[in-house]
Protein backbone atom coordinates (compact mmCIF):
# COMPACT_ATOMS: atom_id res chain seq x y z
CA UNK A 1 0.00 0.00 0.00
CA UNK A 2 2.80 2.35 0.95
CA UNK A 3 4.43 1.92 -2.67
CA UNK A 4 0.73 2.49 -4.17
CA UNK A 5 0.72 5.82 -2.19
CA UNK A 6 4.37 7.15 -2.92
CA UNK A 7 3.34 6.38 -6.89
CA UNK A 8 0.31 8.60 -6.44
CA UNK A 9 1.86 11.01 -4.47
CA UNK A 10 4.80 11.55 -7.16
CA UNK A 11 2.45 11.55 -9.95
CA UNK A 12 -0.02 14.34 -8.72
CA UNK A 13 3.30 16.70 -7.83
CA UNK A 14 4.41 15.83 -11.13
CA UNK A 15 0.78 16.27 -13.09
CA UNK A 16 0.20 19.81 -10.80
CA UNK A 17 4.07 21.16 -11.33
CA UNK A 18 3.60 20.44 -15.22
CA UNK A 19 0.19 22.53 -15.06
CA UNK A 20 1.57 25.18 -13.03
CA UNK A 21 4.58 25.26 -15.48
CA UNK A 22 1.80 25.22 -19.09
CA UNK A 23 -0.24 27.91 -17.14
CA UNK A 24 2.76 30.26 -16.24
CA UNK A 25 3.84 30.03 -19.68
CA UNK A 26 0.64 30.80 -20.96
CA UNK A 27 -0.31 33.87 -18.69
CA UNK A 28 3.55 34.79 -18.91
CA UNK A 29 6.18 33.92 -21.97
CA UNK A 30 3.49 33.51 -24.53
CA UNK A 31 2.09 37.10 -23.42
CA UNK A 32 5.16 38.53 -25.10
CA UNK A 33 4.38 36.60 -28.61
CA UNK A 34 2.10 39.41 -30.67
CA UNK A 35 -1.46 38.16 -31.69
CA UNK A 36 -5.33 38.12 -32.10
CA UNK A 37 -6.86 37.52 -29.04
CA UNK A 38 -9.18 34.96 -30.81
CA UNK A 39 -5.90 33.00 -31.88
CA UNK A 40 -4.78 33.68 -28.50
CA UNK A 41 -7.08 31.81 -27.03
CA UNK A 42 -6.85 28.89 -29.09
CA UNK A 43 -3.19 28.70 -28.69
CA UNK A 44 -3.93 28.46 -24.97
CA UNK A 45 -6.67 25.91 -25.13
CA UNK A 46 -4.13 23.89 -27.79
CA UNK A 47 -1.47 23.97 -25.27
CA UNK A 48 -3.56 22.95 -22.33
CA UNK A 49 -5.25 19.98 -24.52
CA UNK A 50 -1.47 18.63 -25.20
CA UNK A 51 -0.54 19.40 -21.26
CA UNK A 52 -3.48 16.96 -20.24
CA UNK A 53 -2.64 14.33 -22.66
CA UNK A 54 0.86 14.73 -21.57
CA UNK A 55 -0.62 13.88 -18.06
CA UNK A 56 -2.37 11.42 -18.62
CA UNK A 57 0.41 10.21 -20.30
CA UNK A 58 2.56 10.02 -16.93
CA UNK A 59 -0.51 8.12 -15.53
CA UNK A 60 -0.03 5.64 -17.77
CA UNK A 61 3.49 5.46 -17.13
CA UNK A 62 2.83 5.10 -13.55
CA UNK A 63 0.41 2.33 -13.97
CA UNK A 64 2.78 0.31 -16.32
CA UNK A 65 5.57 0.79 -13.91
CA UNK A 66 3.45 0.06 -10.41
CA UNK A 67 2.54 -3.31 -12.30
CA UNK A 68 5.66 -4.42 -14.07
CA UNK A 69 7.99 -2.93 -11.53
CA UNK A 70 6.64 -3.13 -8.42
CA UNK A 71 3.80 -5.62 -8.66
CA UNK A 72 1.05 -3.77 -6.64
CA UNK A 73 -1.89 -5.02 -8.52
CA UNK A 74 -3.59 -5.88 -12.08
CA UNK A 75 -6.03 -5.31 -14.65
CA UNK A 76 -9.23 -7.26 -15.19
CA UNK A 77 -10.76 -7.30 -18.85
CA UNK A 78 -9.11 -6.65 -22.05
CA UNK A 79 -5.21 -7.56 -22.32
CA UNK A 80 -3.29 -4.28 -21.10
CA UNK A 81 -0.68 -5.96 -23.93
CA UNK A 82 0.08 -2.54 -25.85
CA UNK A 83 1.29 1.39 -24.28
CA UNK A 84 -1.93 2.48 -26.20
CA UNK A 85 -3.92 0.08 -23.62
CA UNK A 86 -2.30 1.94 -20.64
CA UNK A 87 -3.13 5.52 -21.99
CA UNK A 88 -6.97 4.53 -22.79
CA UNK A 89 -7.26 3.23 -19.31
CA UNK A 90 -5.53 6.54 -18.53
CA UNK A 91 -7.63 8.73 -20.45
CA UNK A 92 -10.65 7.03 -18.71
CA UNK A 93 -9.63 7.53 -14.56
CA UNK A 94 -8.71 11.03 -15.88
CA UNK A 95 -11.75 12.38 -17.12
CA UNK A 96 -13.32 10.26 -14.70
CA UNK A 97 -15.61 8.79 -17.97
CA UNK A 98 -15.27 5.50 -15.93
CA UNK A 99 -16.73 2.98 -18.85
CA UNK A 100 -15.30 0.11 -16.68
CA UNK A 101 -13.87 -2.27 -19.53
CA UNK A 102 -10.99 -2.43 -17.70
CA UNK A 103 -10.67 -2.63 -14.06
CA UNK A 104 -7.88 -2.29 -11.71
CA UNK A 105 -6.92 -4.41 -9.01
CA UNK A 106 -5.43 -4.60 -5.51
CA UNK A 107 -3.18 -1.41 -4.84
CA UNK A 108 -3.59 -0.42 -8.38
CA UNK A 109 -7.67 0.95 -7.64
CA UNK A 110 -5.54 3.52 -5.39
CA UNK A 111 -3.62 5.22 -7.67
CA UNK A 112 -6.62 4.89 -10.25
CA UNK A 113 -8.64 6.81 -7.85
CA UNK A 114 -6.68 9.48 -6.99
CA UNK A 115 -5.43 9.78 -10.89
CA UNK A 116 -9.91 10.60 -11.26
CA UNK A 117 -9.56 13.28 -8.42
CA UNK A 118 -6.23 14.69 -9.64
CA UNK A 119 -8.00 14.87 -13.30
CA UNK A 120 -11.11 16.57 -12.20
CA UNK A 121 -8.89 19.33 -10.07
CA UNK A 122 -6.06 19.91 -13.28
CA UNK A 123 -9.45 19.87 -15.61
CA UNK A 124 -10.99 22.30 -13.55
CA UNK A 125 -7.70 24.90 -12.98
CA UNK A 126 -7.69 24.74 -17.21
CA UNK A 127 -11.30 25.80 -17.37
CA UNK A 128 -10.79 28.73 -14.27
CA UNK A 129 -7.96 30.27 -16.43
CA UNK A 130 -9.84 29.86 -19.40
CA UNK A 131 -12.64 31.56 -18.01
CA UNK A 132 -10.03 34.68 -16.96
CA UNK A 133 -8.74 34.57 -19.81
CA UNK A 134 -12.00 35.01 -21.92
CA UNK A 135 -12.91 37.63 -19.60
CA UNK A 136 -9.59 39.52 -20.06
CA UNK A 137 -8.80 38.96 -23.86
CA UNK A 138 -12.38 38.45 -25.44
CA UNK A 139 -14.57 41.87 -26.86
CA UNK A 140 -18.48 40.63 -25.89
CA UNK A 141 -20.77 42.76 -28.08
CA UNK A 142 -22.93 44.14 -26.07
CA UNK A 143 -26.57 42.55 -26.18
CA UNK A 144 -29.90 43.84 -27.38
CA UNK A 145 -32.50 45.21 -25.33
CA UNK A 146 -35.95 44.57 -25.78
CA UNK A 147 -38.17 48.06 -26.46
CA UNK A 148 -40.37 49.03 -23.99
CA UNK A 149 -43.75 48.99 -25.15
CA UNK A 150 -45.34 51.68 -23.70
Amino acid sequence: MLVSIAISVALFVATAYLHLVSLRFCSGHMASIPMWPHTRVLSIVSLLFVTHLFQIGLFAGGFWIAGAWFGIGGFEGPDMAHPLDYLYFSAVMYTSLGIGDIVPTSHMRFIAGVEALNGLLLIAWSASFLFATMNRLWDWEPCVEPKDEE
